[in-house]
């Protein structure tokens, strides 16, 4: 069930408050939703769409709208639709239903070898996201095998699942990936079966991309056409220090060392912290946006909750940004990172320095860069010019 009333701080939002975050999916489907950490959760703008969007993604009777919401956009209803609104038919005794649209993966969600693999990743320490996908990837594994108990899975039918994802579903190597890993913990670390036949399976082959990267005019470009300061703020930062983009949304202001010129990232990627170098360049700007933003607790965040801006609002005012500057390549927020790596390569940064401040536990992944480094390509000479 989904509780949907009008938000007490703000009356142009909603607030869907539900237990299940296997529905999380379909509340993203939602346009202009964000979670909010003050409210512990999903929040929507107040406006008809909002409602009716709701209503079809979990249907309609498992939605709990307050009797405000109804008021507001039913005015003319009867005191009977308005009970049948706040008492929705899966609220009535005797029945028994989940989510319209999901109903196999919220039992699924509940099943003994689900809920063992999530409480032994918990336990571990696993990231939130590492949890998600192998609790999703496990849970279409169990609907492909049907009966079949996970525990005693033939090799055969294992191959026949990621056969069928690669050929049928053409799903990405990375999501096969992931499914063999997904079942592999739960044979190792969860039932502590060691050398068994899946271990002879080899990875999907992963392809062989180099990363992308704009020019310095590309950025200096992307910079000039980013209208806010906060926007233009948390741009310059990602690529003056090869920040992700949600180690930029988590940075908190405490974070910030002048006197040394440092920032410290706290739990990146991997729950892994490190340093990496303040911009004397950036100093003065970023004491400028202190004084004028003046957040409370995270460098970017939302001037009315004081919330961590969401990686997603980022993503998109950077796609315009780049639009507006002219630049055609398909690239993201992230390749100001890409960028930040290569431009330092070019510039005579050792290499070991680069996987320090982007925080890389193998070198290898440092030297992708090395190939993408057009300043050095630049100066090979072809064959062709000694002819």
């Amino acid at each position: 069930m989904v509780n949907i009333s009008i938000d007490t701080q703000d009356p142009d939002l909603l607030c869907a408050v539900f237990n299940d975050k296997s529905a999380n999916p379909l509340i993203e489907q939602v346009p202009g939703r964000r979670w909010s950490y003050s409210r512990r959760c999903w929040v929507v703008p107040n406006t008809r769409g909002s409602v009716v969007k709701i209503g079809q993604l979990f249907g309609k009777e498992h939605c709990q709208f307050s009797r405000e919401i109804i008021r507001l956009y039913k005015p003319k209803a009867t005191v009977e639709e308005i009970n049948r609104y706040l008492n929705p038919p899966h609220q009535q005794p005797g029945q028994k239903q989940s989510w319209k649209y999901k109903p196999k993966n919220v039992e699924a969600a509940n099943h003994p070898t689900i809920q063992e693999v999530v409480r032994e990743l918990q336990i571990r320490n696993y990231s939130y996201k590492t949890i998600k996908n192998y609790k999703s990837a496990l849970i279409s594994l169990i609907h492909f095998v049907k009966d079949k108990p996970l525990a005693t899975l033939p090799l055969e039918e294992l191959k026949s699942y990621l056969h069928f994802l690669a050929e049928k579903r053409k799903k990405s190597y990375s999501t096969i990936n992931i499914v063999l890993n997904a079942y592999k913990f739960y044979r190792e670390q969860v039932l502590g079966e060691p050398k068994l036949p899946y271990f002879k399976l080899s990875y999907a082959k992963v392809p062989d991309q180099l990363p992308k990267v704009f020019s310095k005019n590309e950025v200096k470009a992307i910079f000039a056409h980013t209208t806010g300061l906060k926007y233009q703020m948390a741009f310059r930062l990602i690529y003056a220090a090869g920040l992700r983009v949600g180690e930029l949304c988590q940075l908190k202001c405490s974070n910030i060392d002048f006197e040394r010129k440092t920032i410290r990232i706290e739990q990146g990627k991997g729950k892994k912290d490190r340093i990496v170098m303040l911009s004397e360049k950036l100093i003065p700007e970023i004491k400028d946006y202190l004084q004028k933003k003046q957040p409370k607790t995270y460098f970017i965040e939302n001037a009315e909750t004081h919330e961590p801006l969401s990686t997603r609002t980022l993503q998109i005012v950077f796609a315009e940004a780049a639009a507006k500057a002219g630049i055609t390549k398909r690239a993201g927020i992230h390749t100001l990172r890409h960028s930040f790596a290569t431009h330092l390569l070019e510039a005579g940064t050792d290499i070991r320095y680069i996987q320090a401040l982007l925080g890389h536990t193998d070198i290898r992944t440092t030297q992708r860069y090395t190939h993408v480094s057009s300043e050095a390509i630049g100066q090979i000479r072809s064959p062709l010019d000694d002819l």
